[in-house]
């Protein structure tokens, strides 16, 4: 016999999941959203955003459920950006030793850090893939340009993003993974818009949305069995490994499909809103 749909917990991505290939959620969409919500749908997020950058996204969506933010670090109530829950952050001799070891590359890393409130810190941004995450950012607040990386003793840091070519980052992600096998959970997978670079990003060891899943499993007294989770990339993979039912959008990379137990439209389409409105609310 199949639940009911009301009883079950709907977790999306954002980036290449929920949102439109230009990082947008359509007023039409929201609309959408707000309706299944009203009529009962529990649903909420599970994003590498931090809650400066998904907010303004999503100020519109009804989302009455704490949300998971920046790949896991976090679990947030949205309408406040109260910090419910939190993992661990990166250790600071990690952090530094991290930072020793990558710079030789002519391309600076992004640097995420958080006291009272998010930082995102950048040196030489210089090849296009970096330049185009740093164009989507104007306006960002937690933007920072820094001659060198140097944290407050209340700064936490949350985590670290390079963006180059694969032929670049691959010995670098080999390296990670050798020196910080019980430190550092790294994601090392393709600019999906930009599929010429890679992405390699450095989180702490416990810093991921499947943790962080569980977190909010138990908060709201829900199994994980009876909970969908919606993805495209790597760091969904977590979650796709522990609920009960893993989706996977069209345009997600093989190795996310490959593990989906159903796998619906793209993002473009909307595929994420057409499977919850085939729900039946």
């Amino acid at each position: 016999m199949k639940p009911d749909p009301k009883d079950l917990l709907y977790v999306s991505d954002l980036d290449g999941t929920l949102l439109d290939p230009h990082s947008d959620f359509p007023s039409a969409w929201v609309d959408r959203l707000n309706r299944l919500i009203e009529r009962g749908l529990k649903f909420t997020i599970a994003t590498a955003r931090n809650y400066d950058s998904a907010h303004p996204i999503l100020h519109e969506v009804n989302l009455q459920l704490p949300v998971i933010l920046f790949n896991g670090a976090y679990l947030t109530h949205f309408k406040t950006g109260e910090n419910l829950k939190q993992s661990n952050y990166i250790e600071r001799d990690v952090a530094y030793e991290l930072l020793d070891l990558v710079a030789p590359l002519e391309q600076d890393p992004f640097v995420y850090t958080f006291d009272e409130r998010h930082r995102l810190y950048y040196r030489n941004a210089i090849n296009e893939g970096s330049l185009a995450y740093l164009k989507s950012l104007e306006g960002d607040g937690r933007l920072h340009y820094v001659d060198e990386y140097q944290f407050t003793d209340n700064e936490q840091i949350a985590g670290l993003l390079l963006i180059d070519t694969p032929a670049v980052l691959a010995p670098v992600y080999r390296q990670l993974r050798e020196r910080f096998p019980d430190n550092l959970n790294l994601y090392f997978a393709k600019d999906i818009a930009r599929p010429k670079y890679n992405w390699l990003q450095m989180f702490h060891h416990h810093a991921d949305k499947g943790r962080m899943l569980r977190t909010l499993s138990q908060q709201l007294d829900i199994p994980l069995s009876q909970i969908v989770v919606f993805g495209d990339y790597l760091n969904d993979l977590e979650m796709f490994e522990i609920a009960g039912k893993a989706v996977a959008v069209g345009n997600a990379l093989p190795e996310v499909q490959a593990v989906a137990h159903q796998v619906i439209g793209t993002n473009a389409d909307g595929g994420v809103l057409d499977y919850l409105e085939s729900l039946g609310f």
